[in-house]
């Protein structure tokens, strides 16, 4: 008879609690975890809303990608060709990337689609890359894809800095919206706390 190895379960309790203790409230938001397997966690669509689109996944590009209005996308990084021909079916003529690397670039001109890089992490961000984000944002051309590793974060605060300075919302407003597209809490407190300080810029 064959002994079946039994997996130790503390590792995985490690992992949860540690999850648990950074803020991820789900498994494709814990960068330990998403480190852990490359990234490839899918993470449930979140509820629908009114003032947005879910659009959903797409080949090639990282987790899900949410649509604001006409003029504005956002979703994670591009991972192949498949990512830049759903780019090309949703329209888009500009990505403005928070996370650039080679490889965008030269998709970017292949696609004849504008590319701007404004680079910040999680904790670093500041008023110059929310103003950079809106001047890249109102020269267009639209539609524009917003984007950095999963969308979720980075990308997202922009588009909620969009909603504020450009379509009127409350700072309240469009960190409830934020919340619900999935934001992780302890990952998003400097990024929020930039976005409350320049709310009335």
């Amino acid at each position: 008879m064959v002994k079946m190895r039994r997996f130790p379960w503390w590792p995985a309790a490690m992992l949860a609690l540690a999850a648990i203790a950074i803020g991820c409230h789900t498994p494709s938001q814990c960068p330990i975890l998403q480190g852990l397997t490359g990234g490839n966690i899918p993470a449930p669509l979140p509820p629908p809303g009114d003032a947005y689109k879910v659009v959903g996944y797409r080949d090639g590009i990282r987790f899900y990608v949410v649509q604001y209005n006409d003029r504005l996308y956002r979703g994670g990084d591009i991972l192949s060709r498949a990512g830049m021909d759903a780019l090309k079916a949703l329209g888009t003529k500009t990505i403005i990337s928070v996370t650039p690397n080679d490889e965008e670039r030269a998709w970017a001109r292949e696609y004849g689609m504008k590319y701007v890089e404004i680079p910040f992490g999680w904790y670093d961000m500041k008023k110059e890359h929310l103003d950079r984000f809106l001047a890249a944002a109102d020269a267009g051309p639209a539609p524009i894809f917003v984007k950095c590793f999963a969308g979720d974060l980075r990308a997202a605060i922009l588009a909620a800095h969009w909603r504020i300075h450009r379509e009127g919302w409350t700072f309240e407003k469009a960190i409830d919206e934020y919340r619900r597209l999935d934001a992780n809490y302890w990952d998003s407190l400097n990024l929020v706390e930039v976005l409350k300080a320049n709310a009335g810029k």
